[in-house]
């Protein structure tokens, strides 16, 4: 009898057995003969394997799940999963049996991995609101690609507001393309707003800080998305001021309306402690660049994600290129700046800072 040692040798094994009935099943004569044969054979052979499911009497593995062990077959995993039976793999010699310990961040998820190990023998697992994340995380660690599957669109029908923050990180943590965009495309001005309203907001890393910023899936005008970043910056200036121009330079100021540049980006500049002078001088070239293209109008609310991919490189990369041409080509004055450390400012959208830059009219039209 043939030994496969190796997950590929199995699945390669398995396929063919599989082939082998379709081809058997498709004959005409075997359909003459026994109609029904296969179908009653694979029914009594899911069946049996079914009750091997935690039948520590003929499982050849434990799986260590923190204090607690779920018996096993190995062929079983292999014909599910190729990264279980390549972890943390020993030998027990008392039980003799071989020991797949787990991950430790699954220690305290015992009933879960139990239900998803059954569900290798059945191929049915009920997936719930309460269980879906725990689901998916053990699905995606493992490579359990079926599972992957079918709990994707459970979880991509519980981003909301309450939820946003704790889906998108778990979309982070086990860096999955697939489930960041669905959160990025739910989070709307709504879902914006009661998100940054929270400490949570003010207390995410500047990586996930980043991602939304970049993101042309967010469903969100671009003055709200200033006001995130903003709010962010505020919160810590002096932790944060080195990443102020690498996230506000993600801003498509130019989808700004001339009210809202003037009003609210001129102001929070002008005024805020968590830029210095060096970033508050290249925003302002970057925003009087977007005023000169913000003449020829978007709508009021226009978001980034309206725009074609193509429009939106086109922008951003413009954007971009102007920061060190700017001030020779516009030619705009800054009026008389203040350096006085000990100056008293005008009070900003989020904050205050020393610097006064005059008046706007100069720089605006």
């Amino acid at each position: 009898m043939k030994k496969f040692t190796k997950p590929a040798q199995v699945k390669s094994a398995y396929k063919a057995w599989q082939s082998a009935l379709a081809s058997e099943s498709a004959s005409p004569d075997t359909k003459k003969t026994q109609p029904k044969l296969n179908d009653e054979w694979q029914k009594n052979l899911v069946t049996r394997l079914s009750l091997l499911q935690l039948d520590d009497g003929t499982s050849d593995v434990d799986i260590i799940v923190g204090e607690h062990k779920i018996p096993s077959h190995k062929t079983v995993l292999l014909l599910n999963s190729d990264l279980l039976t390549a972890g943390e793999i020993s030998y027990n010699s008392k039980s003799q049996k071989m020991e797949i310990e787990l991950l430790p961040e699954f220690s305290a998820m015992f009933e879960i991995v139990k239900t998803v190990i059954q569900s290798f023998y059945t191929g049915k697992i009920s997936v719930s609101h309460e269980n879906a994340k725990g689901i998916y995380k053990f699905a995606s660690c493992y490579s359990v690609s079926w599972l992957t599957e079918q709990t994707f669109p459970i979880l991509k029908g519980m981003i909301n507001a309450q939820t946003f923050a704790e889906l998108f990180d778990l979309a982070q943590n086990l860096s999955c393309k697939s489930l960041t965009t669905a959160c990025l495309q739910k989070f709307d001005e709504k879902l914006a707003a009661a998100m940054t309203s929270t400490p949570e907001w003010l207390e995410q890393d500047y990586y996930r800080v980043k991602l939304i910023s970049l993101s042309t899936d967010v469903q969100i005008p671009e003055i709200k998305m200033f006001e995130m970043v903003c709010k962010w910056l505020d919160h810590k200036p002096l932790e944060r001021n080195s990443l102020s121009l690498s996230l506000l330079s993600n801003i498509h100021f130019d989808l700004i309306d001339h009210t809202n540049l003037i009003n609210q980006v001129f102001t929070w500049i002008n005024n805020s402690n968590s830029i210095d002078d060096k970033v508050r001088l290249n925003l302002f070239k970057i925003v009087s660049t977007a005023s000169q293209k913000n003449k020829l109008g978007y709508p009021a609310g226009f978001s980034r994600s309206k725009l074609s991919t193509q429009e939106s490189a086109s922008s951003t990369s413009s954007t971009s290129s102007t920061v060190s041409t700017a001030s020779s080509s516009i030619g705009f004055s800054f009026g008389s700046v203040n350096t006085n450390p000990n100056s008293q400012s005008n009070s900003g959208l989020f904050g205050s800072g020393p610097t006064n830059f005059g008046n706007t009219g100069s720089l605006f039209g």
